[in-house]
């Protein structure tokens, strides 16, 4: 039953996603959106290097999950312009999996408390964390390590 739990949430992880980048679409070109992009939870290189970022953002380049978005990939020496593209392609994958994050994080708070399949509540909680925290919290280092060559250029 455990595994029909773990397969489930990580089901629902993937789902959300679809749903996290519909909402990220709908929103993209509203006035606070802005703020959103320059948002940063971790600034310090200690902390990203303390919840395992940088271990977890080798993972995603060394494994097959690096294909997921090849627009986040630079192939030639960068101009300006590609950069801003590549920070607001950043942005746009960072915010996705963040709207995606907090519905999955509501809907297994939702779950925990209705007694709701409450089995679920851990697995789903760490497909979440896999599948969205992480991913969104590698796009915010990468985008800081980003902003300082953008500034080079300046």
């Amino acid at each position: 039953m455990m595994l029909a739990y773990i397969l489930g949430s990580i089901s629902i992880a993937f789902s959300f996603a679809v749903i996290g980048l519909l909402i990220n679409t709908a929103i993209r070109n509203m006035n606070f959106y802005i703020r959103l992009s320059n948002f940063n939870f971790i600034t310090g290189e200690k902390a990203n290097r303390y919840l395992g970022v940088l271990y977890f953002k080798h993972i995603l380049v060394t494994s097959f999950w690096r294909h997921f978005n090849p627009v986040l990939k630079l192939t030639e020496r960068p101009d300006k312009q590609k950069l801003q593209s590549l920070r607001n392609e950043m942005t746009y994958a960072e915010i996705s999996h963040l709207i995606a994050f907090l519905l999955v994080a509501v809907l297994a708070v939702l779950s925990k408390v209705l007694h709701y399949r409450e089995q679920g509540f851990f697995p789903l909680l760490i497909a979440n964390v896999a599948f969205h925290l992480y991913p969104a919290l590698v796009q915010q280092y990468n985008k800081r390590r980003l902003d300082r060559i953008l500034r080079a250029y300046k």
